[in-house]
């Protein structure tokens, strides 16, 4: 393998790493902002879950007092 052949061989794989790396990028930004919405809908939903929660015991204020009083 000669001289020329050897650099045209390299260049070629760093020409295929760089595209790589590009797409992975891509791949690891697309992600990254999609995970953040996906935090920010989890916070939503689990405020909207707690104002949606009922008790079953009333607070102090709203319990009558048993019979034997």
């Amino acid at each position: 393998m000669s001289e020329t052949d050897r650099l045209e061989e390299l260049e070629s794989r760093m020409a295929f790493m760089e595209k790589t790396l590009e797409d992975l990028n891509a791949v690891v930004t697309r992600q990254s902002r999609e995970l953040e919405e996906l935090r920010t809908a989890i916070r939503h939903l689990s405020g909207r879950l707690r104002e949606c929660t009922v008790s079953n015991v009333a607070l102090p204020s709203e319990e009558t007092p048993p019979p034997h009083y």
